[in-house]
């Protein structure tokens, strides 16, 4: 896919780092020069650009690109301009005196745009429209200061200090406004991209690409402030922003690359191989020639450059090998180690303690392995199992079968619209769809099964209850009309026929008295007679000269299955015992809460709490089971200092 920028755009890091590379030579020579300032003309003037034509090659006129290619620009310009100076001025070369002049001011016009990018980051507007006053202000202070620079008295080239020709602006003046605007700019930074942090879903993509850059944002705010802070002398706060200047490039190539940022295309994403190669080779040649001139004095200076030039043709095969590899990992994952990506996978399948909810995160594992935008498993009715961004509506669709059965589908999104998934990542995804199929099988297993439970219990309960109002309804009311008959008959009947008829009224008080307690178990009496929540409130009224005991629920309760009715008031009746029995508790609280598909109740006191270690006792699991038996959920805790809670959901 050809890229939407200019060509040409690629020779801004390339003129910088060559810029930079002569400026190194060039003070290399000069006995004496201050190189810590030059350390910070290097680290930006080859990272910060490459990020910038990266940027401006997929969207040429997005703010951020050119930023980055601005800020390299103009360290990398004070890097040569200083080179220049230092070395050319003892060998009378032309135009020394305004690259002396140049470097007092040039290297500003790059290091105040850098500290401008963490407020347009990442899409090159600012947070809110409220910030614009503030960006406005920045732009004037940095004005000002440049303007400063330029006519400041004193000229400074590489440690060595001399009248400016043209200045008039008290030094000490400018050194105090220049650490305001630089601190300003870097909290300025900072707060912005806390203000999007803020206001990005917790979950979402947004937040997880801005994490790396306020990292980066913040720790060169910490370098500014620690450098402004610091006597001039001082050289600690120049070596700390020489550590923090590179992090936001890195930190926006994370996220460029991992989190796709600005969705660079897969041809610009390779070209990163190349680019990274070119920058270890200079670092590595710069620090050679550095060090040869340092320790051996070669030749006054002639060897160091072919010694370098040797050092980098023998490292170029072995640095390309590793840049490959690491750049291949990070765009493109684990593909070319598919036992990793099936060994976290499976890491990730094994943890999960719900069979329901076995394939929780698992299209997050995937999309994390091959590094891949969107990612989703389906059953075969097209119902979501397990989805990391959006279901994807192109890309590779993979099913999953086991057993000869078709279990369901897995999508993969590509990782930039219209790039295609390579053999390498096809082979990883149907490794990881075998295993996921069985995955998927074990799902629909366990809900059936669970289903079928759920369905057993509601039938049961629903014959109890039919079985209970028969009894109640018909069997009871007969046996006592038998019991009155025979009183009837009884008092008219022969002497020699009393003691026969009155054992047989015995014998029907005693079946009246077994079909009471068979009614009792099949469900209890409450439930029809108050429903659930009277049922509850005379549970508390039986409990007397026991703590106070409020129940709370909703004026009118939906209709509610048998089953869940059973299950909340048995659960109930339960926790209230425990509580009574263990929680040496002043107040007990029950409390039901309806919803649309699910029955919230709580039992909760301000007892003494659960005892540890917790040791899960027959009431304890017989609630569990009731609860589990629904597909509902039971919570037993202790919240610090607040005595036991017990919450059971059911759903509905």
């Amino acid at each position: 896919m050809r890229s939407t920028g200019s060509r040409w755009t690629w020779a801004i890091p390339l003129l910088c780092a060559a810029a930079v590379a002569g400026g190194v030579v060039l003070t290399l020579q000069v006995p004496g020069a201050d190189l810590a300032y030059l350390s910070l003309d290097v680290v930006v003037g080859l990272t910060y650009p490459l990020i910038g034509a990266l940027i401006v090659t997929r969207l040429p006129k997005h703010p951020v690109g050119w930023l980055f290619c601005v800020g390299g620009a103009g360290m990398a310009l004070q890097a040569l301009a200083g080179g220049y100076a230092a070395y050319g001025e003892p060998r009378g070369w032309p135009g020394t005196d305004f690259s002396a002049w140049t470097i007092n001011w040039v290297f500003f016009t790059g290091f105040g745009p850098l500290l401008l990018l963490p407020l347009l980051l990442p899409d090159g507007r600012l947070p809110s429209p409220r910030w614009r006053p503030v960006i406005i202000v920045l732009a004037g202070g940095m004005a000002v200061l440049e303007l400063l620079l330029m006519f400041r008295d004193r000229v400074w080239v590489w440690g060595r200090e001399r009248p400016n020709p043209i200045g008039f602006v008290p030094t000490e003046l400018a050194a105090v406004v220049f650490a305001a605007v630089i601190v300003v700019l870097g909290v300025a930074g900072v707060a912005a991209l806390a203000v999007r942090l803020k206001k990005a879903d917790p979950d979402g993509d947004q937040r997880r690409r801005l994490i790396p850059v306020f990292g980066a944002a913040a720790a060169i705010a910490a370098a500014l402030v620690a450098d402004s802070s610091m006597p001039p002398e001082s050289p600690v706060g120049v070596w700390l922003m020489g550590v923090a200047l590179p992090l936001l490039p890195a930190a926006t190539a994370i996220s460029i690359f991992r989190y796709r940022l600005f969705e660079i295309e897969v041809l610009i994403r390779r070209t990163v191989v190349y680019a990274l190669v070119t920058a270890v080779l200079l670092a590595v040649y710069v620090g050679v020639v550095a060090t040869a001139h340092e320790l051996f004095r070669l030749g006054e200076g002639a060897l160091e450059p072919v010694l370098g030039t040797a050092v980098v043709a023998i490292a170029f095969a072995p640095v390309r090998d590793l840049a490959q590899r690491a750049v291949g990992r990070l765009l493109f994952g684990n593909r070319s180690d598919p036992a990793a990506a099936l060994s976290r996978l499976g890491q990730r399948l094994e943890a999960s303690a719900d069979p329901t909810r076995l394939l929780d995160g698992a299209a997050d594992t995937i999309a994390r392995t091959l590094r891949l935008p969107a990612v989703a498993v389906l059953a075969a009715d097209g119902a979501p199992l397990s989805v990391v961004g959006a279901v994807p509506v192109d890309g590779v669709r993979l099913p999953l079968m086991a057993g000869g059965r078709r279990e369901g589908e897995l999508l993969a999104a590509p990782r930039s619209p219209g790039e295609a998934l390579s053999r390498a990542d096809l082979a990883v995804l149907d490794d990881l769809a075998r295993h996921l199929a069985v995955a998927v099988a074990a799902v629909r297993l366990t809900r059936e099964v669970q289903a079928s439970r759920e369905g057993l219990v509601i039938a049961r309960e629903e014959e109890r209850w039919r079985l209970r109002r028969d009894l109640h309804d018909g069997l009871g009311p007969g046996l006592a009309a038998i019991g009155v008959r025979l009183d009837l008959i009884e008092a008219k009947a022969p002497e020699a026929l009393r003691e026969p008829l009155a054992d047989v009224r015995e014998l029907t008080q005693g079946l009246m008295g077994h079909v009471r307690r068979i009614v009792h178990d099949l469900r209890p009496p409450a439930l029809d007679e108050l429903g659930l929540a009277g049922a509850l409130e005379d549970l508390a009224l039986d409990a007397e000269g026991s703590p106070e005991i409020a129940v709370s629920s909703p004026d009118r309760l939906p209709e509610l299955p048998a089953a869940v009715e059973v299950a909340a008031y048995r659960i109930a009746q339960e926790a209230l015992a425990n509580a009574l029995r263990h929680a040496e508790a002043s107040r007990i609280e029950i409390l039901v809460q309806a919803g649309p598909r699910r029955l919230v109740l709580q039992v909760r006191d301000d007892g003494r709490g659960l005892p540890e270690p917790l040791v899960e006792g027959v009431g304890s699991g017989s609630m569990r089971e009731r609860a589990a038996e629904l597909g509902g959920t039971l919570e037993r805790r202790s919240p610090r200092g607040d005595g036991t809670v017990v919450t059971a959901v059911l759903p509905l």
